[in-house]
């Protein structure tokens, strides 16, 4: 039997790939445990039907989606955020649902968005409005970045899963 630990903490290395990059695919079942932020971990059994890692060299912030399919057939949507920003904490979302279209509106209708910490200085009486909006402009500019990286990752994650 197989255990996946999501415990382990994220040093300055990516988290584990598969072997083939993109989806990974077992006929086999295991047993899981995915981490979820602000609840208890999920454990099942069954077989991851894909996966994709979007961590690139220097990038502050990274998704990871995992697509499991549970050995009483519902789907498990996975969707784990990684952040190498000082006092930022990895995040882990996960959905169980009936359908295979259900687990992937999971993941299409997510929204990157919030996975990016403001770093305003709104309390801070010696910030001048001018230094303000270059801050609030830099902050666009990283939301920006993230969901085109997040796109970017989805597509790759659908394209492995079309693939087979």
């Amino acid at each position: 039997m197989n255990v996946i630990n999501v415990y382990e903490p994220v040093g300055e290395r990516p988290p584990e790939m598969s072997p083939a990059r993109g989806a990974a695919r077992s006929l086999t079942a295991s047993v899981f445990t995915l981490r979820k932020s602000g609840g208890r971990p999920i454990s099942f059994g069954g077989r991851q039907l894909g996966h994709h890692n979007g961590y690139r060299l220097g990038t502050p912030l990274w998704h990871e989606l995992n697509l499991y399919q549970t050995e009483d057939g519902r789907y498990v949507a996975d969707i784990r955020v990684f952040t190498k920003a000082q006092g930022g904490k990895d995040q882990f979302h996960v959905s169980v649902v009936e359908s295979l279209e259900e687990a992937l509106q999971v993941f299409e209708g997510y929204d990157p968005r919030a996975d990016v910490p403001p770093d305003l200085a709104l309390d801070d009486e010696s910030v001048s409005p001018a230094e303000l909006m270059v801050q609030a402009a830099q902050l666009k500019v990283r939301v920006a970045e993230t969901v085109s990286m997040y796109r970017a990752v989805l597509s790759a994650f659908l394209s492995d899963m079309n693939k087979g």
